[in-house]
């Protein structure tokens, strides 16, 4: 090797060396931005918890759920089989299915019931709430079987629970992310749950800051998603629904209008979370799912 290859060698290393120094300084300064981000919001959260139930977007996001669980149900009703719906609550839960015989759970933000029928079938006795009046006829409507099982009744869950009862099961599946209070909701919800009694959440995880265990996602996904809501942000609910279904599958169409018709929509990182529920005498809080949304159980001291 003569030694003008010599020196391009050098100086090719050198400049490798250089660009990688500067990206990891990006990554470090990224990853200190994005924490720096997520400690604001949760303070800001915290400040706005006794506010915004009088703001505008409160009103907006409870309208934009009735919508949903109105005439547009069928369209966006998940097509899963009964048997693969109580796969799902076994799983997220991991909770074996004779577990769910003879106790009893609150579904907390039933939607359509499409859980509470899972959790019935498998032997559960439920009490299924939902702030939403068309929320509460249709689930009423798909557990009519099991009438003598179930009560449902409408409620906003940042409200004391209205009943005396304690659970064996709390479940709230992508509900107390919309509430403007996520923590004050989940307080209210478990306030129920009988000493070694199960809890499972499942809440949107925040853009990936990836500097702890469990914080995954794609950031193009939420550039997307907030792209498609200033997108259609002037739609009325119809519009915005006909607006994604002429984008997105059957299967995918209900999922996209919970992410992007809500005007809230919190995101949280895993040790948001872990530490609430810490404080709130919940063990073993772990990620049931590897998913950029935390599938979260825990069980109660």
């Amino acid at each position: 090797m003569n030694p003008l290859q010599i020196l391009k060698r050098v100086l090719r290393q050198k400049i490798h060396e250089e660009i990688d120094g500067k990206l990891l300084a990006l990554k470090h300064e990224s990853l200190y931005l994005q924490t720096e981000v997520s400690r604001l919001r949760s303070l800001v959260r915290y400040l706005v918890a006794d506010k915004i139930r009088d703001f505008p977007m409160m009103y907006q996001t409870r309208g934009s759920f009735d919508f949903q669980w109105g005439d547009t149900l069928e369209e966006t009703r998940d097509p899963s089989s009964l048997n693969e719906l109580c796969r799902s609550v076994c799983e997220y839960s991991q909770l074996e299915k004779g577990w769910f015989a003879g106790k009893k759970a609150l579904d907390a933000g039933c939607g359509s019931g499409r859980f509470s029928l899972a959790m019935l079938s498998m032997g559960a006795e439920v009490v299924a709430i939902d702030q939403s009046a068309n929320a509460v006829n249709q689930t009423k409507k798909s557990c009519a079987a099991y009438e003598g099982q179930i009560r449902v009744q409408q409620h906003d869950l940042l409200q004391p629970l209205p009943f005396d009862e304690t659970f064996d099961l709390v479940w709230s599946y992508g509900v107390l992310h919309h509430t403007g209070n996520t923590h004050g909701a989940l307080k209210n919800i478990v306030s129920k749950l009988s000493s070694g009694g199960r809890l499972f959440l499942m809440l949107y995880g925040e853009p990936p800051i990836q500097i702890t265990e469990g914080d995954t996602g794609s950031l193009a996904y939420y550039a997307e998603t907030e792209r498609i809501r200033r997108e259609t942000c002037i739609m009325s609910y119809q519009e915005r629904f006909d607006y994604l279904k002429s984008r997105f599958s059957k299967e995918e169409l209900g999922g996209w209008f919970d992410a992007i018709s809500p005007e809230i929509n919190d995101t949280y990182a895993f040790y948001e979370i872990q530490m609430w529920l810490h404080n709130l005498g919940f063990v073993n809080i772990r990620r049931t799912q590897d998913h950029p949304n935390h599938h979260v159980a825990a069980s109660r001291i």
